[in-house]
């Protein structure tokens, strides 16, 4: 059977025990020794193994890139699965040639299918002397020499520099994120390389309060530097230091690193000119009601995907969930005749883990109709509850009763592209995540007491109301010098104005009254 690791992307930051490495390629134990054997380096020559993650990437771009012409002695490329791979000795066969060529045959450790060399004079020497002593093919190429263990070099990262010194203590703290969610300690990670980058590979039990200073201070001239010359924004500066303080903060308290002093962590305080928030803000973008339908409106529905992928983007508007989560929706989720939808973080990955019911938000009837058009299309083919909402294009088919049931799209990609083309329709560019900008702006409109708008904010997912109010659907500059040019004219008045107009014309009514009555 042919197996390819194409699509599995180890994190470079990251570090893998050999049981992980295990379970992220699904192979076997034996398979993780060959690679060891082919030129995979362990983070450092102490058990158990660790590998960094850039370094399980670096080999197999490198074993992938490899061709027929520069193979290595007793490594042979495997066209099932694109590998350069040293086979067991056990399966190795020879095949006489006419002349000095000796053709090899040998299974391949990877994928277990049959490759073939035509293997050299000296070459087959070689190995026929590895068979004869029982060495590993991996050990017969002289010319490639074994790397010093602590340095590399990152395949993903343009020739920068990849180190392995502080592998360990990074793997216990991974350990203790697992808290965090994976984009989170893949982000703390992220902060913590960079550190150990500046300070050239050096092991964090010899970091001083003078050093985090230093790279502090590192961070800080960065921010005048444009973001094409490696300049980094406000927020990035802040979170790096944040996430450094909080792993010193736990690093102190391990094994071996106690001696740090308590000091480091307050030395990636940042200045105050460089903490505080930048006051230009970009406006983020996001598309009015009627944009938001003529988006839907514009988009085709001859094939099921673009009648999936219209369904989806309708319903972003109904439900006001973040792409992950409505991706991973299924039938059981969605109150047809209560009009509501659940966000169970079982099912679905939601933010924070967070779970809630929300109901279909208000002036979006358009967008249900689209949306209930396409459920009444996938009941048509029999698809029950535990189903998917949106699944694959390839699963869109009549379903059997008792098949297993069918499952949701595997990444919100479908719905960011949809997103993508819908927008671009309008010659606009918007988000899913602007949807959420979309309703909060129409609550601003729709909601009249503090009750409503608690509510609208519960139905968004936040807890509390001042998280909606700060960070979705802000006031452009612009709309506020409208709103003050129009508070600035002749014709609008303070309440106590309003009272005394209000009672002039009271009294004025009062007075023509009994002028009325006296005629009378």
């Amino acid at each position: 059977m042919s197996r390819s690791y194409r699509n599995i992307r180890p994190h470079d930051a990251m570090v893998y025990t050999v049981a992980e490495v295990q379970a992220l390629f699904s192979v076997s134990r034996n398979t993780v020794s060959n690679w060891v054997g082919s030129g995979l380096r362990p983070s450092d020559g102490s058990l158990p193994q660790l590998f960094r993650g850039a370094e399980l990437r670096r080999f197999h771009a490198d074993r992938a890139a490899r061709s027929r012409r520069n193979l290595r002695l007793g490594e042979f490329k495997c066209i099932a699965c694109g590998n350069a791979a040293f086979p067991e000795l056990s399966t190795l066969s020879f095949q006489p040639r006419e002349g000095n060529a000796t053709l090899a045959h040998a299974t391949c450790c990877d994928c277990s299918a049959t490759v073939h060399k035509l293997l050299g004079v000296t070459e087959c020497d070689k190995v026929q002397a590895c068979l004869d002593t029982n060495t590993p093919l991996a050990l017969i190429d002289e010319s490639e020499g074994t790397p010093p263990t602590g340095v590399g070099k990152d395949a993903g990262s343009q020739g920068a520099e990849c180190f392995t010194t502080n592998d360990r203590p990074i793997h216990e703290w991974q350990a203790y994120a697992g808290r965090y969610s994976p984009k989170t300690v893949q982000a703390h990670l992220v902060s913590i390389r960079d550190f150990e980058a500046f300070l050239d590979g050096m092991t964090f039990s010899k970091m001083t309060p003078r050093l985090a200073g230093k790279y502090r201070d590192h961070l800080v001239g960065l921010l005048a530097q444009p973001k094409e010359h490696g300049g980094l924004s406000n927020s990035t500066v802040r979170h790096r230091v944040s996430h450094l303080r909080a792993f010193f903060e736990w690093l102190r308290g391990q094994e071996g690193y106690r001696r740090l002093s308590s000091s480091i962590p307050d030395y990636f305080v940042l200045p105050r000119c460089a903490a505080a928030p930048q006051t230009k803000e970009r406006h983020k973008q996001y598309p009015s009601m009627d944009e938001a339908w003529c988006m839907v409106e514009l988009m085709p529905q001859k094939t099921v995907i673009q009648r999936r992928d219209r369904a989806m983007v309708a319903f972003a508007f109904v439900s006001g969930f973040r792409a992950s989560a409505l991706s991973a929706l299924r039938f059981d989720h969605v109150d047809f005749e209560g009009l509501s939808v659940e966000q169970d973080a079982r099912d679905v990955p939601a933010k924070n883990g967070k779970t809630y019911r929300a109901n279909w938000f208000p002036r979006t009837e358009q967008f249900q109709g689209v949306f209930l058009s396409w459920v009444q299309e996938l009941k048509a083919l029999g698809f029950q509850p535990r189903d998917a909402l949106f699944p694959d294009g390839k699963n869109v088919a009549a379903r059997d009763p008792d098949a297993p049931p069918v499952e949701p799209l595997a990444s919100s990609k479908p719905l960011q592209d949809a997103f993508a083309k819908a927008s671009e329709r309008i010659g606009k560019a918007y988000t899913p995540h602007s949807v959420r900008h979309t309703l909060k702006a129409l609550g601003a409109r729709m909601c009249r007491s503090h009750e409503q708008r608690k509510a609208w904010s519960m139905n968004l997912g936040h807890s509390d109301e001042q998280i909606t109010e700060k960070h979705y659907a802000k006031m452009s500059q612009s709309r506020s010098s409208e709103i003050m040019e129009a508070l600035s004219s002749d014709q609008v008045f303070t309440e106590e104005e309003n009272e005394i107009c209000f009672g002039g014309l009271a009294e004025k009514r009062d007075q023509a009254r009994g002028d009325f009555d006296v005629l009378e």
